[in-house]
């Protein structure tokens, strides 16, 4: 089975930021996105927001050394019952990975998380929501 056939929808897009109150003010006063709880990551700040469906996260570049100061990304959620093998047929592919699979929890809710890069470098990431049975 291929990725595209377990790829169900896009999570969010995440972009790079460098003033959360202009940001703030385009996106919700201007655009008229609301604000979406944020979990606190250690080690970069910035903002989840929403319209309609659309989910985009926004982080600021100054806080993200690891990153050097530049991650925007495609999230693609996969479901739980295809994850682990869809994320193996990708490495079958050749399709290399940016480290393994994490876990952590937005806003309460588990999610299993991986990355990739596209053929121009773009970071993609692949998520799965929980629960998950261990």
């Amino acid at each position: 089975m291929s990725a595209v056939q377990t790829i169900t929808g896009y999570t969010h897009i995440n972009i790079v930021i460098d003033d959360l109150e202009a940001a703030h003010a385009f996106y919700i006063d201007t655009l008229g996105f609301e604000v979406l709880p944020r979990p606190d990551f250690p080690g970069f700040g910035g903002a989840w927001y929403r319209i309609g469906q659309m989910a985009l996260h926004l982080s600021l570049a100054d806080e993200m050394p690891d990153l050097k100061g530049s991650f925007p990304h495609l999230a693609f959620h996969i479901p739980s019952d295809d994850f682990d093998s869809t994320i193996d047929s990708l490495k079958s592919a050749g399709i290399e990975f940016l480290g393994d699979t994490m876990r952590r929890e937005d806003l309460g809710v588990p999610v299993r998380a991986i990355f990739c890069k596209d053929p121009a470098g773009n970071p993609i990431e692949f998520t799965d929501v929980g629960p998950f049975e261990d």
